[in-house]
Order: C-alpha cells, then structure tokens, then sequence
C-alpha cells in the first residue's frame, strides 16, 4: 500500500467463497465468486464451481444447493489458484466477514500451489458494525436488506459476492462523505479502531 493511496485509484476484490465446512485447513472450496470494483464501479469477475475432490456433506448441499455432481466436472482448486493470484494480484482482498474467506483463499493457495498471499483486507461485517450499529444482525441477509440490496442468490458465491460489491460502494460513498475518508490507510483502520453513531 503506498501511503496518501486513494480509494477512488484502488481496485477491492470481493470474494465469497462456498466450502465444504468452516475450517480452512480441514475443508475446502465448492464455489469462489471474485468482483473487482474500481472507483464506485464493478468493473470485472470471475467465478467458478470447484471440484473440492471430497464428498460435500449433505448439511452444505442443503444451505447451499451445491451437491456431489454439480463440482464432479469443475476444476479442482490447484488449476484455479494460479488465476485467483493473478485475479487479486495488488487489490484489496475484501468480504463480508472477511477471515473466513481470507483464510480458505490464503490455506488454498499456499497449500495447492505455494503461493502467499498478502493482499490488505477490509471486511464489511466490520464496517457495518460502525455504519449501520442499530441492526441486532451484521449478517449479510439482513445489511442488504436494510439497504435495499438485492441479493441474486444467497448462499450462493456470485450472488453474496454481487451484493457485497454493492455494499461496499454503498459505504466508500457514505463515508466519503460523512468522515471524509478519501485514502485506503484512512479505510483500513476505521474498520478497526473507529467508533461512530450513526
């Protein structure tokens, strides 16, 4: 990160990542969906079922819809790694509840290609713990419905993914302009260590 960097010349990727449990060392991806937004816009994606080579417990299939046939013929995780490097390269690895799919990504990419990733990350479970404090739930659900986010398909990687890309424009343009934090470092440490009410 290069110091006064500002948001508006920042690319977030946003990724949601589907797994066969929450354990990022044991379990593995089903599904990633990465959207890339650069100055208020979605400006590029990629997305892909992924073949966790393990049977996906049926507790999954039903939150998720994703069953033992639907990855048979998708890409295992090691074939898709080099591209989900190159699809983050310098951006902004940001999620709703971000160390989850940090740590699947991270776990994933070192362990099926030795590659550490060291991307800054922003997670917008956070952010709205600071922005919108009065909803009893930060889940993604029910953010997006307060503020009127449609979601295509919950559980789903493209479609949470989707609707944090547009969460995450929706709070880059508030807090422009009600803290006026215009630089990514301003950014990256509201989401820590700033306390508001809103």
């Amino acid at each position: 990160m290069h110091e006064g960097q500002l948001i508006a010349e920042t690319e977030f990727v946003i990724v949601d990542v589907e797994t066969t449990g929450l354990s990022p060392v044991e379990d593995r991806i089903t599904e990633i969906s990465m959207m890339k937004v650069l100055n208020g816009r979605l400006v590029d994606e990629f997305a892909t079922l992924v073949n966790p080579l393990v049977s996906i417990p049926p507790y999954i299939t039903e939150l998720t819809g994703i069953d033992n046939l639907m990855v048979r013929d998708a890409p295992p995780a090691r074939e898709i790694v080099p591209t989900i490097a190159t699809f983050l390269e310098n951006a902004v690895f940001t999620a709703h509840n971000a160390p989850f799919d940090w740590g699947f990504v991270y776990h994933t990419a070192f362990r099926e290609r030795g590659i550490e990733l060291v991307n800054q990350q922003l997670c917008t479970v956070r952010l709205s713990r600071k922005i919108v404090p009065h909803l009893p739930s930060k889940s993604l659900g029910q953010v997006a419905k307060f503020l009127e986010i449609e979601i295509p398909a919950r559980h789903r990687a493209s479609g949470d993914a989707y609707a944090t890309a547009m969460l995450l424009i929706k709070y880059l343009s508030y807090l422009e302009k009600r803290f006026a934090i215009k630089t990514l470092e301003e950014l990256l440490r509201f989401q820590y260590y700033a306390k508001v009410q809103v």
